[in-house]
């Protein structure tokens, strides 16, 4: 998995309800230690700052939908949620009866499980027809993402995430949290392999149902950003690989792809330029960029770079806002955790 950089003016979008109910946008960037540098398109945040910002949102709205829907959802609900999918003897029981609780509790947000072909969707959809609301699916699937790796064990394997918003930073590249492929749809939810549905979970017992997803989420897009995430390099980023993860043959995982109108080379240019904007942020020379993600020289590098962004490596690192450290970050994001009722 890699990490990226996500553009702050998309991610102000997400505070739309907020502001306009009256709270102020500098005290969300302090709190969530966003300090804009550029004041323009070159300002970009981290996931971690990302899932900061969320945080700080649900805690001064106390809405779990950041007052973006009409009607709020009571931020106990995500935890609830998670009770019912760990407690859960496989992942198709619990996410049929995450469904279920839901439907049950709230007009607003539905789920639904339902097989296509090989893949199984879980699709997620706000009663709400405005725009506010097909970025908060995103959101709540961001959430639910963190569950699924807490239930498996390890980064939860998607074959895509669809998403009704046509304007998501990530479409036809990989998700800033989930590091899918994004595809605009009638609908938004997560696609995976339909044999994942049998999976048990690997932690029955979760001691801290609100805090642990999260944590996992965390240890597993390697928050150190000194390293380049395993897998992410000029000679592993291959459809193999990819396909491997998936559990299925090399020509299915093509034929998957192709059927949903995907490019993988597109997805790989874009992981490769995600990982390096990571790295670009550390304070490591761009030579040792270059090995770290698996190129014969420094010049490839670089040509990779121009080729992908338009920009040279150097350009790039002078316009990257200051890295918060990781550290920091996370034990800001578990204070604020652990201020939103449950």
């Amino acid at each position: 998995m890699s990490l990226q950089t996500i553009p702050l003016s998309w991610v102000t979008r997400q505070a739309t309800g907020a502001t306009q109910n009256g709270l102020a946008l500098d005290g969300l960037f302090e709190r969530s230690l966003i300090v804009p540098k550029f004041g323009d398109e070159r300002d970009v945040i981290s996931p971690l700052q990302l899932t900061l910002f969320y945080a700080s949102l649900v805690l001064d709205t106390g809405d779990g939908t950041h007052a973006m829907t009409r009607k709020p959802l009571p931020p106990q609900f995500g935890p609830l949620g998670f009770r019912i999918l760990f407690g859960s003897a496989t992942l198709e029981d619990g996410l049929n009866a995450m469904a279920t609780f839901y439907r049950s509790c709230t007009p607003s947000m539905r789920f639904n499980l339902s097989i296509r072909g090989d893949y199984a969707f879980f699709a997620l959809q706000f009663e709400d027809d405005r725009v506010e609301a097909t970025l908060q699916e995103d959101v709540q699937l961001c959430y639910l993402f963190f569950g699924l790796t807490s239930f498996v064990g390890r980064p939860f394997p998607l074959a895509w995430v669809a998403t009704r918003d046509p304007n998501h930073v990530n479409i036809g590249g990989a998700h800033w949290a989930m590091k899918s492929l994004v595809r605009l749809h009638s609908c938004a939810g997560l696609a995976f392999h339909k044999s994942q549905l049998a999976e048990r979970p690997s932690i029955p017992d979760q001691h801290d149902i609100v805090w642990d997803p999260i944590d996992k989420w965390i240890s597993f897009v390697d928050g150190d950003y000194v390293r380049a995430p395993d897998g992410v390099s000029n000679q592993k980023l291959s459809v193999t690989n990819f396909a491997n993860d998936l559990g299925l043959a090399p020509s299915t995982y093509r034929n998957g792809l192709a059927q949903q109108g995907n490019n993988f080379r597109k997805f790989r240019e874009q992981a490769l330029v995600d990982a390096a904007l990571v790295l670009l942020r550390s304070a490591i020379s761009i030579d040792a960029i270059a090995v770290e993600l698996g190129y014969s020289d420094a010049r490839s590098f670089r040509r990779f770079m121009k080729s992908a962004t338009g920009r040279t490596p150097s350009e790039l690192r002078h316009d990257l806002g200051q890295n918060v450290p990781p550290l920091k970050l996370r034990a800001r994001l578990k204070e604020i955790m652990n201020l939103i009722p449950t």
